[in-house]
């Protein structure tokens, strides 16, 4: 079964074709290949061996009841209102062509993933890796001592690396706090693991699903439930991460991660670097002691070695996320010129 791998777009109104094109091409990171048709004959005169490696038409209605399929069998049309706005009725005129619709006139990003689902829904849809010169850099977040801020330095740590390159934001914590983020019921971490397990091939596809757009950082909504975190075996976490290095969509990775999740020590050791926040209180130093002592004794003092600890002050906190990226900034610069012998020793 030969793959698909091209969006057709074909709209008469000009700006508007134009416009999606490019907010598909900014916003939908995967190897398709997007043409555009302003007027019908070029789109019918369109190569009908390409027409057939196209995932889908996205069509405005006004064209589509002049042209009908085009000789395309995967049609979406842009539902467009009448002057008293009433939606006319979409004619399908062969019943061998996959039919489906959304309002033109709506928020872009609902008719992509209207076209995600598109693609979700057939499985010749072309979903390889892009082709990425780097490797995937991995910085974990974690710290023994609760309420420390850790999900917001992590937060700020990817909004400052999605400025550089492509980021992604996994939480791991049980009971992840507020991220000031919209979700869809049931697209979340649960949905991806979910997904992974039973076409992995497709990771890259789901990852444009489920993923949530902030900022500069693409964001996996966390678990709603925790029993799902302790139900994923650690070759699992790994496969998974591993795969998302493998899709060549990212460049950076960001886990805030939790000591609940299984395989906690396997997943630290994959990350190219650890921040970890420190308080000073005698009851926090004594839980980084405990905690740096348990990974000696069970041979993981290399997660300590690459281990960059530090303070993130309160007054930082409470000051928003702007302060909050700014002071990230200075961990991940001061980071950077440290060896891994002297992370661990750093403030």
């Amino acid at each position: 079964m030969s793959k698909r791998n091209i969006i057709a777009i074909c709209d008469t109104e000009a700006d508007y074709c134009f416009r999606l094109d490019e907010y598909l091409r900014r916003n939908l990171k995967l190897p398709f290949k997007i043409v555009d048709f302003t007027n019908e004959e070029d789109l019918k005169a369109f190569d009908d061996e390409l027409k057939h490696q196209t995932i889908g038409l996205v069509i405005a209605q006004s064209v589509y009841e002049r042209v009908h399929d085009a000789g395309f069998d995967r049609v979406l049309v842009l539902e467009e209102p009448s002057r008293d706005g009433s939606i006319k009725p979409l004619d399908n005129y062969d019943d061998d062509i996959e039919l489906r619709s959304t309002p033109k006139y709506q928020s872009m990003d609902k008719i992509m993933q209207k076209l995600i689902a598109f693609c979700m829904d057939q499985p010749d849809t072309l979903s390889s890796k892009q082709r990425q010169d780097e490797k995937l850099t991995i910085y974990g977040v974690y710290s023994p001592i609760k309420r420390c801020g850790q999900t917001m330095f992590s937060k700020a740590l990817g909004q400052l690396l999605g400025a550089e390159g492509r980021t992604l934001y996994m939480n791991l914590e049980p009971f992840a706090s507020d991220l000031g983020i919209q979700t869809s019921a049931g697209q979340n971490l649960q949905d991806l693991l979910y997904y992974f397990d039973n076409d992995e091939k497709r990771l890259s596809l789901y990852l444009e699903r489920v993923c949530v757009k902030s900022g500069n950082l693409d964001i996996i909504p966390p678990a709603t439930s925790f029993m799902t975190l302790k139900g994923v075996e650690s070759k699992e976490w790994i496969h998974l991460i591993k795969e998302i290095a493998n899709t060549g969509l990212y460049k950076y990775l960001v886990i805030d991660l939790s000591e609940i999740a299984d395989g906690f020590t396997s997943i630290l050791e994959m990350c190219d670097r650890i921040f970890t926040i420190r308080r000073n209180d005698t009851q926090s130093l004594h839980k980084l002691e405990t905690y740096g002592r348990t990974l000696r004794l069970t041979g993981c003092g290399n997660i300590l070695d690459k281990s960059m600890v530090f303070d993130f002050p309160d007054s930082i906190m409470d000051a928003g996320s702007q302060a909050a990226e700014l002071y990230a900034r200075n961990v991940l610069d001061a980071s950077v010129s440290l060896s891994d012998k002297e992370a661990q020793d750093a403030s």
